[in-house]
């Protein structure tokens, strides 16, 4: 019975060394288990920010928020900078509007959060602040060229179009503002073209003498000493060397162009009447006559003035509508 007793105590002892490595065996499976699922974890987080940080790098925000959000399990890493990249979107999405009063905000909140390190990220931001700040300069310029044109001031309105265009154009909202002030300046321009030629007239008042229809070969400008010469059309002028450019790019004088458009009107004027050129442009010019009113006339003015337009490449003339202002 002793001896029975005895011989069972070495199964015993296996027993339980079995049992003890069955046991470690379980701890050490179930650690390498937990491990394995941090790991993973891990691996798809930084994943996730790889493509992301990709997509910012080429300007591609709403499809890094996207990436971001289709984390599992995102961490701090992912949602601060998810956070960032919206205040990135709202206040990238004001500029592109050119809404400078909402951008205002939206870019401050943008300069001062602080709650990601990425590198993509704050590069990105560093490249919008500095065209928000371009978009600002060339607005700038773009209103201050606006409102003095509003109270004439041409000179200081092109000085400030000037500037505009020597602004970088980094945004889409500067390249159009570039491009509405160059037709403000062409306007400017083509005003001052258009003045420039009224004041030339101005002073070069023609006279139709009374043999105006069959004046000689060669037109003649005269000093308003020479006014007597019944040969040709006389210009009294201050300044009769001044000539003007045709539409069809040749030289003619004042008093040449009334000639031509005498000849074009089919008009038999009298021997009075004063002729001025008034208007310019690259179709026509636009000359007015002024002559003396009839005496049974009821209007209280000495003297009528009528406004033609002549087209020197069709030889057209045609005549304004006191009432209606059109040109017949």
């Amino acid at each position: 019975m002793d001896h029975a007793y005895r011989s069972s105590w070495p199964l015993i002892v296996m027993v339980l060394i079995g049992l003890i490595t069955l046991s470690g065996c379980a701890k050490n499976t179930g650690g390498v288990t937990a491990s394995s699922a941090t790991t993973a974890t891990n691996n798809s987080t930084t994943a996730v920010l790889t493509k992301a940080d990709q997509q910012i790098s080429q300007t591609k925000i709403a499809a890094a928020r996207k990436t971001l959000a289709s984390a599992a399990n995102p961490n701090a890493a992912v949602k601060n900078l998810a956070t960032g990249l919206k205040y990135y979107q709202e206040a990238e999405e004001a500029l592109e509007n050119n809404q400078l009063s909402l951008a205002k905000g939206y870019f401050e909140t943008l300069s001062s959060y602080d709650g990601t390190t990425d590198a993509s990220f704050i590069a990105a931001r560093q490249k919008l602040v500095k065209q928000y700040q371009a978009v600002k300069q060339a607005n700038g310029y773009y209103n201050a060229a606006r409102d003095d044109l509003s109270v004439h001031d041409l000179a200081t309105a092109k000085a400030n179009i000037d500037k505009l265009d020597r602004v970088s154009a980094s945004h889409p909202v500067i390249k159009e503002l570039q491009k509405k002030a160059l037709a403000m300046k062409q306007a400017i321009m083509n005003y001052e073209a258009s003045q420039s030629t009224s004041s030339g007239s101005e002073s070069s008042t023609v006279v139709s003498s009374s043999s105006s229809s069959s004046s000689s070969d060669s037109d003649s400008a005269t000093s308003s000493t020479d006014s007597t010469s019944s040969s040709s059309s006389t210009a009294t002028s201050s300044s009769d060397s001044s000539t003007s450019s045709s539409s069809s790019s040749s030289t003619l004088t004042t008093s040449a162009i009334i000639k031509q458009f005498q000849d074009a009107a089919g008009v038999t004027f009298a021997s009075d009447t004063e002729f001025n050129i008034t208007k310019q442009t690259s179709d026509y010019y636009q000359i007015t006559a002024v002559y003396a009113a009839d005496e049974s006339s009821s209007s209280a003015s000495k003297t009528v003035t009528d406004t033609y337009r002549y087209y020197p490449d069709s030889g057209n003339v045609t005549k304004e509508d006191s009432a209606s202002g059109t040109f017949e």
